[in-house]
């Protein structure tokens, strides 16, 4: 999880996500905070032709370059992740879920 200078530099962020070589894999959508710490662990990226798709991206091993947010996963795993509302609150159950996700698809990369 990172910090909050970090959720300060999200929301200032130029709209352009990049995946961990560079390469653009779509636009920020919305900032999710863990509860119970206020750190930002999860960003929404909108993804396809119009930003029409919309999924959950962890932010473990992301970092912020010449203010757009880089996330340490391919495009491919970010469409692969478990469909969750990408709106309201990030409930357990569904951070639970992306949770073991990512951490799978980050030992096997």
């Amino acid at each position: 999880m990172l910090g909050h200078g970090f959720v300060y530099a999200l929301r200032n962020a130029k709209s352009v996500v990049y995946g961990p070589h560079g390469k653009k894999i779509g636009t920020l959508g919305n900032i999710f905070m863990d509860v119970s710490t206020g750190d930002a662990d999860y960003v929404t990226v909108h993804l396809g032709p119009f930003g029409a798709r919309e999924n959950f991206v962890s932010l473990e091993g992301a970092t912020m370059e010449n203010g757009h947010l880089r996330v340490a996963f391919e495009k491919v795993l970010i469409l692969g992740a478990p469909n969750v509302a990408p709106f309201g609150e990030l409930r357990d159950q569904n951070k639970n879920l992306l949770d073991r996700y990512y951490s799978v698809v980050n030992r096997a990369a």
